[in-house]
């Protein structure tokens, strides 16, 4: 009989199971010969015994070293290192000068470059700066850890590990309509409603399903680059329409009905997208009303109505909507955290349902898991708190990097103090140029958008988004300091 007692030295304290020490310790002497093909193995209580364990636990190493082929259980015979051991050593396809020394640098075929959209950027979030969306220290990761947790200790919820329904876990769907009625006056049902993976993949799905080549949508000049990107990608025409303190130009889109047939209006009312201005209540009217004479749909983009410092935000154009014109998109990226990626659609049924259709060629269903553990936090209460407490630390830090801008740089940069969001519309002086600025922090520890992503064919800005949210004071007053010294320090 073999030393099994020195062959497989167990480590009580380590990370591995004891069972996968076992398994491994016993494949490793199988592969290097020391214990040959149909040898036979003590059984699962000698073994144990000669270890000073379970039975179990030399069970389950066993049934492992079955799974990886390395041993045969014989019923009435006992267990044995397989006749037929798995390959030890990969077999190389070729001789010995065709093996390439590293993997390819590229294809060996052509791949088109989709110009229209620029590369991915690393983040860059290890440095401080004025980034776009919330600060990830205000989520509420215990309590998600805790609802997570709840969710996977209840024997109910394993079924949802599984295949589940393509538009979303239905207790979330209703948890979510209930909460957009009651804080945006909406009236959906949870068939109202589809859960995508960011709002942008619901973005991508509806111009999917409804547009075709050529079909004419209206945007604001300037507009949310991916939004812009998406339209471009599926051919469609873009017709830009300015945007202003107001805005956008309604009589303006008016106008353009009249002489060609628009298909669609792509919006982000409630703070324009990216100058920050909300789209006014008149305006609002006007526009549902025209979608409804000239037929074509609009695409409202609410992506931070939870975050308004004023008053009362205005409410959605899907809330007045009777016709089925709108269709509303949304995320709980911004309250939560972006890695929470989920986001939704509300429009009627019969659109939800061709969604889903279209969903399953790209991505069956979203996170079950993660959408039961977020309703847990809506139904407890979580997501409301969680709501306030930020909403007051990002009102601070805004008054805080208004006051600043204003104090240290109002002859270089033009603002006005937001209502809501999470970022800064700044117009920068011609003797400060975006290009070469945002390099410059850079290099001191600073990110700021050059603006460039900001620029159409119809207009060049020296312009960008500065996020408050992401910094805290201190964090924001480094910050400024940097920036002001910068900028003062260009000619």
């Amino acid at each position: 009989m073999l030393p099994w007692k020195s062959i497989i030295q167990i480590q009580k304290n380590s990370a591995t199971p004891v069972y996968l020490q076992i398994a491994n310790s016993m494949a490793t002497e199988i592969k290097k010969g020391r214990i040959g093909p149909g040898i036979k193995l003590p059984g699962s209580r000698q073994l144990a015994t000669t270890l000073t364990i379970h039975r179990k636990t030399v069970v389950r190493a066993y049934e492992e070293l079955e799974a990886q082929g390395w041993i045969e259980m014989l019923p009435s015979k006992g267990t044995f290192t397989s006749r037929e051991l798995p390959e030890a050593k990969p077999r190389k396809l070729s001789d010995e000068n065709s093996t390439p020394a590293a993997y390819p640098a590229s294809t060996g075929y052509p791949v088109p470059v989709n110009t229209l959209i620029k590369t991915p950027a690393h983040p860059m979030r290890h440095m401080t700066g004025f980034h776009e969306g919330p600060d990830t220290r205000l989520m509420p990761a215990y309590e998600l850890i805790k609802a997570y947790r709840r969710v996977l200790s209840k024997k109910v919820n394993l079924r949802y590990t599984s295949y589940v329904e393509t538009p979303g876990v239905e207790k979330f769907r209703k948890t979510l309509s209930d909460y957009l009625n009651s804080s945006r006056g909406l009236r959906t049902t949870f068939e109202n409603i589809m859960i995508t993976r960011g709002s942008t993949m619901g973005l991508y799905l509806i111009v999917t399903a409804l547009f075709e080549k050529g079909d004419i949508i209206i945007v604001g000049d300037t507009n949310y680059y991916y939004a812009d990107r998406t339209f471009m990608h599926a051919g469609m025409q873009l017709v830009r329409v300015k945007v202003d303190e107001h805005g956008i130009d309604v009589e303006a889109i008016e106008k353009i009905s009249r002489r060609k047939k628009i298909r669609a209006i792509f919006i982000t009312p409630h703070h324009h997208f990216p100058t920050t201005v909300t789209l006014s209540a008149s305006r609002r009217m006007s526009l549902l009303s025209l979608a409804e004479s000239a037929g074509f749909v609009i695409i409202e983009d609410d992506y931070d109505y939870d975050f308004h410092y004023q008053s009362a935000p205005i409410l959605p154009l899907v809330s007045a909507d009777n016709k089925g014109m709108v269709i509303y998109i949304g995320t709980l990226s911004k309250t939560i955290s972006p890695a929470i990626r989920t986001g939704y659609v509300v429009a009627p049924a019969n659109l939800i349902a061709e969604l889903a259709r279209l969903r399953q060629l790209i991505d069956t269903q979203g996170d079950p898991l993660m959408e039961l553990a977020l309703t847990d936090m809506f139904l407890d209460g979580t997501i409301k708190r969680t709501l306030k407490k930020a909403l007051g630390e990002y009102h601070r830090r805004r008054d805080f990097v208004c006051s600043a801008l204003s104090g240290q740089l109002a002859d270089k940069i033009e603002f006005k103090i937001p209502e809501g969001g999470l970022s800064i519309w700044a117009k920068f002086h011609p003797s400060v140029p975006l290009p070469d600025l945002a390099p410059k922090l850079k290099e001191k520890g600073i990110i700021l958008s050059n603006g460039l992503i900001h620029n159409t064919s119809a207009v060049t800005l020296n312009s960008t988004r500065l996020g408050f949210g992401w910094m805290t004071e201190k964090e924001s007053e480094k910050a400024i300091a940097i920036l002001s010294t910068t900028i003062r320090s260009m000619r």
